[in-house]
């Protein structure tokens, strides 16, 4: 057996960063989510939140490492917020899985 396909090896994290445009829209006073869009770079996701911001009453961009297949997520990191956008703790960020 090779060093790649040892039992050690088989199950290595893998971290990648997330980028993701979360859309919000406004119902009966209330700030509601939109599903999320999920980039893998982050000038894509700036790009498509502004053309977003255009439409929808706030739009969110935010950074998060995340291993997928474990679904251990770090802390968000905003990137940029456009317009109605409820406060973290009001809303949770982390996407279920």
């Amino acid at each position: 057996m090779s060093t790649l396909e040892s039992p050690e090896n088989a199950r290595l994290p893998v971290m990648g960063t997330l980028y993701v445009v979360q859309c919000f829209h406004e119902v009966d006073g209330d700030v509601v989510a939109d599903k999320p869009i999920l980039h893998g770079m982050e000038q894509l996701a700036r790009h498509r939140a502004e053309l977003l911001a255009e439409e929808r009453d706030g739009v969110l961009v935010y950074a998060q490492a995340a291993d997928a297949d474990r679904g251990e997520y770090s802390e968000p990191v905003i990137l940029a917020k456009y317009g109605r956008v409820p406060h973290p703790e009001q809303q949770s960020l982390r996407q279920a899985g």
